[in-house]
């Protein structure tokens, strides 16, 4: 259990790295606190023990214990995301669950490096969300409603993910994550058929290399998840930013304030690239960047 739980301690010293990185414009971070910043914290901390469950039981899988399709992941999910509301009055599934799910994968892989055994690891994503037993699907759908994510709910609805459908269709995880991707792009990191994943970690790992500082890093990826969804007459600030190397130095840090500044005041705001920069880091902690 020793490395079940140093993986999990990994993954959540990355996610948490992501989310506090400052200065993300536009985006979560520990310098512009807000509501939801204040949940999306205390969701993962209060999602430790399940993400240590999930390697084990990836682990488990992988020896033989249990079958994939034997799991009880409705426990697994609608678990987690019914205690970290409790725990913390809100609950934002497009952190946690593909948290959770990374974990479960990296047990169940076994890699030691993501990236350089990218073919062993998503097999086990394939394995994992190819499950379509209608009852698990059915708890993770059906709990968005009692953590008042009713708005996830009613967009799985809207494409007929109802009982019927799940009983009839066979319908898996993946398309569940796959619908909840085109709002929420959390999910689209463990959508197994899309792969985004892989390029994502690769070009996180490349900035590390460059910034060789992992705050910066967080900075940088954030940057280039958005930079070409920023309108025009903002673009000189982000190009002055880039020269200036976002956070190297206090002059920088200075820019980013503005541009920050700049995007709120403009209403223009990127949750979702704060979604994908989590979980990235998270994955980056685990593959070895620092």
């Amino acid at each position: 259990m020793e490395e079940e739980i140093n993986v999990a301690r990994s993954l959540l010293k990355g996610a948490v790295l992501g989310l506090n990185a400052y200065i993300k414009p536009g985006g979560l971070h520990r310098l512009m606190p807000s509501k939801v910043f204040d949940e999306v914290t205390c969701n993962l901390v209060a999602s430790i023990n399940y993400l240590i469950e999930a390697v084990d039981l990836g682990v488990r899988i992988r020896e033989g214990e249990i079958a994939a399709t034997g799991v009880d992941y409705g426990k697994l999910y609608a678990g987690v995301l019914k205690d970290v509301y409790r725990a913390c009055d809100a609950a934002h599934p497009e952190y946690i669950i593909p948290l959770n799910v990374l974990g479960l994968v990296i047990g169940l892989s076994n890699v030691e490096s993501i990236l350089e055994e990218s073919n062993k690891f998503k097999k086990a994503l394939d394995t994992v969300n190819a499950v379509n037993k209608w009852s698990d699907v059915k708890q993770l759908i059906e709990i968005f409603k009692i953590i008042r994510r009713i708005e996830m709910y009613e967009h799985l609805q809207a494409v007929g993910y109802t009982q019927i459908a799940l009983i009839q269709s066979g319908i898996t995880f993946n398309d569940v994550y796959r619908v909840l991707s085109s709002k929420w792009r959390g999910f689209s990191i463990i959508d197994s058929r899309e792969s985004l994943v892989f390029g994502y970690l690769k070009k996180f790992m490349e900035l590390n290399k460059e910034y060789k500082n992992i705050d910066n890093t967080i900075v940088a990826f954030y940057m280039d998840l958005i930079k070409q969804h920023i309108p025009h007459f903002i673009q000189d600030k982000v190009k002055d930013a880039e020269s200036c190397k976002y956070m190297a130095t206090p002059e920088c840090a200075k820019l980013m304030y503005e541009l920050d500044m700049l995007l709120r005041k403009n209403k223009l705001m990127f949750e979702w690239a704060s979604e994908i920069t989590v979980l990235i880091s998270a994955l980056a902690s685990y593959e070895g960047a620092k």
